[in-house]
């Protein structure tokens, strides 16, 4: 794994470079290939004490991006927390890819640009909160059936595409019973 360190709101230490590294390395034994991810942790203020620190972590499997998030009291925490949460996710896109044969999906072979957070040192007031987090989103041509395994690889609850039928901006998302939906605009 290529991995690439950043520490944001505090200063990092040699002995949590080696346990994020040393962490991450048993992930390798999963991947048939070296794979480019970035780590994030930073510390925030948050009121309890079990979310100070953060590990986000974001790897690129041949076109494929694989992302998690998640607190912890200590960086040690955080990164045992989201290291799961990421072999969870390589399992799963493994177990997919090899079900479907050995070559690669159209899909697999699509490009998606990585959510870049914008810093706002002051949040939007909204009427019931403040909008903390904007993400970008590249737009991809894609049917209904491939957004909804993008959206399950990426394991998230909606997906916003093109739809190639139409050309239009859906939303696809999975309902509480299971099964998907789809959101298409109308004027």
């Amino acid at each position: 794994m290529e991995l690439t360190i950043t520490a944001r709101g505090f200063d990092m230490t040699d002995s949590v470079d080696v346990y994020a590294r040393k962490r991450l390395a048993k992930l390798d034994r999963r991947l048939r290939y070296s794979v480019p991810a970035r780590l994030v942790v930073r510390h925030e203020n948050a009121r309890r004490p079990d979310e100070r620190f953060i590990a986000e972590i974001t790897a690129d499997l041949k076109g494929t991006l694989l992302r998690a998030e998640e607190r912890g009291e200590t960086l040690h925490i955080a990164i045992d927390k989201v290291t799961d949460v990421l072999d969870r996710q390589i399992r799963r896109y493994t177990t997919k890819r090899t079900r479907r044969g050995s070559g690669l999906s159209e899909l697999e072979e699509q490009v998606l640009a990585q959510l870049a957070d914008v810093d706002d040192p002051e949040p939007e007031v909204l009427e019931d909160g403040a909008l903390v987090r904007e993400k970008r989103h590249k737009m991809t041509r894609l049917s209904v059936q491939e957004a909804a395994a993008q959206m399950d690889l990426l394991g998230h609850g909606f997906y916003l595409f093109t739809n190639i039928e139409s050309g239009e901006a859906n939303v696809v998302y999975k309902r509480h019973d299971g099964d998907y939906g789809l959101i298409i605009p109308e004027e």
